[in-house]
């Protein structure tokens, strides 16, 4: 619609934006970069990506440029940056090696979902899930908005009553309250101010405790060692207003870590963030799975999911339609376009360099974890 007016209409268009990919396909004439109040850049797209002042400024760089950067392609005399269609980058100039296959450890079962269905008004929202979460896994739930991702969120998190069995370690509890489930489940909304209800950081953090009537001596020291656990500790007598809003997300997720939660889902973990806050967000979740946390977050994000998760739900219309490996589900055309999903500029990529799509996604994810290809 943004192209037809400026097209139609000959109107000038601004558009502000921190994710610079998802208007890099439009016809961009100008961009203007700022920080702190300054204009730091001010000329074509191509100009800008050959500078390294994206990454200067905390914005995220196209993925197909990460990627050809991974590859060892030379792009200081490229022209055409902005435009991968147009590059001079030709098939059959790089070469990927398949690295020999790792062994995966086995790992065991925690909350099980079997056959669950929810329905709201007779119309079926969930039709007979079945889902196994293993313990240490990072899990992304994908597909569009109405596809039943949040309402699978809060049937994990006992919010709604449905049909089905829900299994922790093998043991049945369904009857879980959503206080009990809590207890097991970490459920944290896209905006931490929906989920806040105090003004200090560490009677919101020992809320919960204490509507379960723990001992304040035992509150004071799960509190203090949760907050710890979050970066937050030197903050603990501060009111929450004065922190950030990744420090606001960390807050309530010290909230549900200190109940003793194993599982925590993430609704759009970094949805409206920029990339600083975006990377705060993330890396402190995976310093929480590299703690023995299982994660699992909804999302819309494509990079996100390849970057963060080690295994994909994906669902249309109340049904999980396919549970597979991001690289799997980015190379995979007709499963994207049955989901409503958006593919990354990596099967672009792959396409002009004439090598397999799961080939070259598989090769960017194994790069950005630091493994080394044979």
């Amino acid at each position: 619609m943004i192209d037809q007016i400026h097209k139609e209409e000959g109107t000038t268009t601004l558009i502000i934006e921190h994710r610079l990919e998802d208007v890099l396909h439009r016809p961009v004439d100008r961009i203007v970069l700022i920080n702190d109040g300054r204009i730091l850049f001010n000329g074509s797209p191509d100009q800008l990506l050959a500078t390294d002042l994206l990454t200067q400024n905390g914005i995220r760089e196209p993925l197909y440029l990460t990627t050809l950067r991974q590859l060892g392609v030379d792009l200081v005399k490229e022209e055409q940056l902005a435009n991968l269609d147009n590059m001079s980058i030709s098939k059959g100039q790089v070469q990927l090696q398949n690295e020999l296959a790792k062994e995966t450890p086995e790992l065991q079962s925690l909350f099980k979902l079997e056959d669950v269905s929810f329905s709201y008004d007779d119309r079926p929202i969930l039709k007979s899930l079945h889902l196994d979460i293993k313990k240490g896994e990072k899990i992304a739930i994908v597909g569009k908005n109405g596809a039943g991702k949040s309402t699978l969120a809060k049937a994990i998190s006992s919010f709604i009553q449905t049909e089905g069995r829900y299994l922790w370690e093998k043991q049945d509890i369904k009857g879980d309250s959503v206080a009990e489930r809590a207890e097991r489940v970490g459920y944290v909304l896209q905006n931490p101010n929906q989920m806040i209800s105090t003004n200090m950081i560490f009677d919101e953090v020992a809320l919960g405790l204490r509507l379960r009537g723990v001992d304040e001596k035992e509150i004071e020291t799960r509190v203090y060692e949760t907050l710890k656990i979050c970066g937050l500790y030197e903050f603990r007598n501060w009111p929450i207003s004065a922190l950030s809003f990744g420090q606001k997300k960390r807050v309530t997720i010290a909230s549900i870590l200190v109940l003793g939660a194993e599982i925590i889902l993430l609704d759009e973990p970094t949805a409206g963030q920029d990339q600083k806050n975006y990377t705060e967000i993330m890396e402190f979740l995976e310093e929480l799975h590299q703690k023995g946390h299982t994660i699992v977050m909804i999302t819309h994000d494509m990079q996100l999911m390849l970057d963060y998760s080690d295994r994909v739900l994906v669902m249309v219309d109340g049904e999980l339609i396919a549970d597979t490996v991001p690289a799997s589900l980015l190379s995979d055309p007709e499963l994207l376009v049955k989901a409503n999903l958006k593919e990354t500029s990596i099967f672009n990529l792959a396409k002009k360099l004439d090598v397999d799509p799961l080939d070259l996604t598989a090769f960017y994810k194994e790069r950005r974890e630091g493994c080394k290809l044979n």
